[in-house]
């Protein structure tokens, strides 16, 4: 494993992964509105024990308890979505300091239209992750509400990702955020379109990426070949951003899922060292 070096090499293989499985990963929410559909955060999806799930931010899956007699959708292909269905477990943000991770046991109605356009993540590419490493080894992707467009009346949302690092201490004091619980990473610089793969200007209002993934990039070097290649982790679950003293994402680690999964659904892990 090494920290990325920033040249055209790693930016293929890592455009790549990011187009081909962490997007495929990733579903955004949408809510009717008397406009028609609106985006509503976004979430990932994984296959667990046999069950299937999306795992999101609480503030996000909390919308069935807001919204009595709504529903939350998906798409499934250009045109077509169906709405979510399933059993919901969500932290109460008020009394829970800040720990803000829900999950949805997927109704098995769902699976036939997800399981075409989207991957459901495994196990083996959830992991702990303890020790952040000052390069730009993190992977930031949502779908921001601020990515949307009409197409011959046809709704139209894209996904951006964003390569960042770990910040310092000193946000974590400021902000009074427990590093055992909460990740965070800067955000400075430019954002990647994932359709074209083009740099973006980082735009601050980062609504509706609450519930995307952080991802763990893991870049390897062969010499005889002198090529690169690149793995991925999920590490955590963005929950909000903060833009004052310190510009930065946070995201709820993915341990506070495991640990929710044993003692709700009874699942067993086993114990491994942390990434």
């Amino acid at each position: 494993m090494i920290k990325v070096p920033s040249n055209e090499a790693t930016n293929k293989v890592t455009f790549e992964i990011v187009n081909n499985e962490i997007l495929r990963h990733t579903i955004q929410f949408f809510y009717k509105t008397a406009d028609g559909l609106r985006p509503y955060g976004s979430g990932v999806l994984a296959l667990i024990h046999k069950t299937h799930f999306i795992i999101t931010a609480s503030h996000v899956a909390n919308f069935f308890d807001k919204e009595k007699d709504s529903d939350l959708y998906i798409r499934v292909d250009k045109k077509g979505y169906i709405n979510v269905l399933g059993e919901i477990v969500y932290s109460n943000i008020n009394i829970s300091k800040g720990i803000d991770m829900a999950y949805i046991k997927i109704d098995t109605q769902m699976l036939p239209y997800l399981i075409k356009p989207y991957k459901f993540l495994t196990i083996d590419k959830i992991t702990k992750h303890n020790q952040m490493l000052i390069g730009m080894n993190y992977c930031v992707l949502g779908f921001p509400e601020i990515n949307i467009k009409l197409e011959d009346g046809q709704l139209d949302t894209g996904a951006s990702f964003f390569l960042t690092s770990a910040t310092n201490e000193k946000p974590y004091k400021h902000y009074k955020l427990d590093k055992n619980d909460f990740f965070l990473v800067t955000m400075k610089g430019k954002g990647i379109d994932v359709k074209n793969g083009k740099s973006t200007t980082i735009d601050p209002r980062f609504y509706g990426i609450s519930g995307g993934g952080l991802w763990y990039l893991i870049y390897h070097y062969e010499s005889e070949t002198k090529t690169y290649s690149v793995d991925y982790k999920l590490i955590g679950i963005l929950t909000e951003f903060r833009k004052g003293k310190y510009f930065c994402l946070i995201a709820n680690k993915i341990h506070l899922l495991i640990e929710a999964l044993s003692a709700i659904e009874g699942f067993k892990f086993r114990q491994k060292k942390a990434e």
